[in-house]
């Protein structure tokens, strides 16, 4: 199991997260991160590493969309590690899981139960053995958990690092665990604060309320000719099929997915059978907007947590 636990409390990170901006993704602050030299290249970079990590078919994709299993996710590692020793009601139990995802509406609490038996069946959370009193059932994310966690921050990491001054450190920072468990506490502090990706790119919602949605949307990013921007302007071609069978949802699924953004205005069909795309301005801007936004916050976060476990970043920010 991975490090000691219960070293670094919710308040403490919190306190540190009040004291720099709530919102890092300023209208600002995205507009000169776009303009950056390598921006797209860093969209290409995250969308073909999610893709190529994208684990489909199992029961977890059943029961929630690409935005309810991250956030519930985030959450389960936000309370395990936000754990007071002395305090033994707080970490992770069933209780404390179903109040915060109803809170912010994730899910009802009949589905997260579902949810984390799920996850223990799965081997993202067990028992924690520590526990005196068994009424309390508490759980721990365990290195599956966590290891899955710090692959997905890996990609983006890795994507914006040629983006910022600091970048490689905070890449780097990535390594610690005392870092990781401080960042996964300061973003899940700013999402019950208010801080909504979908707030800055509100058209993405129609791809992450779908089951592969974000990934079929991934995939159309990157499928632009030698040449082209990113997300493409020029039409590129779809298969319906080939992307059933890569995310392993059926054809119906995809196909409805593409014929609702193309009723609200996000892409084009052409081709004598639809099977070429073209993304409209308005989805290749509000794309590039959450990447941008995704990164700014990550990387913010990110420095918030090393301040928060003791380790400054060397290098001014921006």
């Amino acid at each position: 199991m991975e490090a000691k636990r219960g070293l670094y409390h919710v308040s403490s990170i919190a306190k540190t997260a009040m004291c720099i901006a709530s919102d890092p993704a300023t209208p600002e602050a995205i507009a000169a991160l776009r303009a950056r030299p390598g921006f797209e290249q860093a969209i290409r970079t995250s969308a073909a590493g999610l893709i190529a990590m994208y684990q489909g078919g199992h029961l977890l994709n059943w029961l929630m969309d690409d935005r309810g299993r991250l956030l519930f996710a985030y959450i389960a590692l936000y309370l395990d590690a936000s754990r007071d020793p002395a305090d033994p009601s707080s970490g992770l139990t069933p209780t404390r899981m179903r109040t915060l995802v109803a809170e912010h509406d994730i899910c009802s609490p009949g589905r997260a139960t579902a949810m984390l038996s799920l996850m223990r069946f799965g081997g993202y959370l067990a028992p924690d053995i520590q526990v005196v009193d068994r009424r309390q059932r508490r759980l721990v994310a365990t290195d599956k958990l966590h290891n899955l966690l710090r692959e997905r921050w890996r990609v983006h990491f890795n994507a914006m690092a040629p983006l910022l001054p600091d970048g490689d450190e905070l890449l780097a920072a990535l390594d610690d665990p005392a870092v990781r468990r401080a960042l996964v506490i300061g973003m899940v502090e700013r999402f019950r604060a208010g801080f909504r990706f979908i707030s800055h790119a509100p058209g993405l919602g129609l791809f992450g309320e779908r089951n592969a949605g974000l990934f079929v949307l991934m995939s159309l990013l990157i499928a632009g000719e030698a040449g082209d921007t990113v997300p493409p302007s020029r039409p590129v071609p779809i298969s319906m099929a080939a992307l059933a069978r890569r995310f392993r949802v059926s054809r119906p699924h995809v196909l409805k997915l593409i014929r609702d953004a193309a009723d609200g205005g996000f892409i084009e069909r052409s081709g004598q059978e639809g099977n070429r795309i073209v993304i409209r301005s308005q989805l290749a801007e509000a794309t590039q907007i959450f990447f941008a936004t995704m990164y700014l916050f990550f990387a913010d976060s990110a420095r918030e947590a090393m301040l928060a476990v003791g380790q400054g970043p060397s290098k001014a920010a921006g």
